[in-house]
């Protein structure tokens, strides 16, 4: 199975944990490269700059930049070495251009984390714009454990698969299962997400830190490990780490 890469970490220094404590989490769980995305509400990148320039080959990085940037920020930050940016799904610049961030990330060939209301016309619109773009739908497009079969809301996500260059990341289950773990009911949807999307477009992603409030970050790995036991270690391979490293361009040889 290829090396393990987490898509899905929070770091900083006025919230959440600084970067030693997940590699702590990282390397005590065999985990060897991970991407940062910047939590809501922090637009100075510098910390991530920072990470990445510490630890070369262990991280990719996806920013985030205010409402009114024309897109100067967007390249400031890409030419620091970030290779993603982060939305929200239905989020448009305060500019007279209202997609004119997401014109510089095709631009620059930025890959896109989105988080938020997947189904809103704002997502559709930027998505038919801007098809060349590597887009990643956060936290497994919002699913949560009280949704109810048949899933029409989730399924209608599930086809936003229907576009090549969509991606989709595989949390820890504790988002979409009720605790305490062990989990005594496991709803489907991992198992639709890798209908919908293949192997090679899902990837896996803790939520550190906001996990260690559910099943932590150990079992946040190796649950769905186990849940996907059946698969070959090609499609292990391609979902908790081969995906990651060929969308977010991570070096094999770190």
């Amino acid at each position: 199975m290829a090396r393990l890469v987490d898509t899905h970490c929070h770091t900083g220094l006025h919230k959440y944990e600084p970067v030693e404590t997940l590699l702590y989490h990282m390397e005590t769980s065999g985990v060897e490269q991970a991407v940062l995305i910047q939590h809501m509400g922090e637009t100075d990148n510098s910390y991530h700059v920072e990470c990445k320039r510490r630890f070369p080959g262990r991280f990719a990085a996806a920013m985030l930049v205010p409402a009114e940037d024309d897109g100067t920020l967007v390249r400031k930050w890409a030419g620091q070495g970030l290779e993603g940016i982060r939305f929200l799904a239905d989020a448009r610049a305060s500019r007279p251009d209202p997609l004119v961030q997401w014109r510089v990330a095709a631009q620059l060939d930025l890959v896109v984390s989105v988080n938020g209301n997947f189904l809103a016309p704002e997502f559709q619109e930027a998505l038919r714009t801007f098809p060349e773009l590597r887009v990643v739908i956060e936290h497994l497009g919002g699913v949560k454990a009280d949704a109810a079969p048949p899933y029409e809301e989730y399924r209608r996500i599930l086809a936003l698969a229907q576009r090549p260059n969509t991606y989709m990341k595989l949390p820890g289950f504790g988002e979409f299962c009720r605790l305490p773990h062990p989990f005594a009911e496991v709803p489907p949807f991992a198992r639709m997400a890798l209908e919908a999307f293949g192997p090679q477009r899902l990837m896996w992603g803790s939520d550190f830190p906001p996990v260690s409030s559910r099943e932590g970050y150990e079992q946040a790995l190796r649950f769905p490990l186990d849940y996907f036991s059946d698969l070959s270690e090609e499609d292990r391979g391609w979902i908790f780490g081969g995906t990651a490293r060929q969308v977010w361009r991570l070096p094999s040889d770190c």
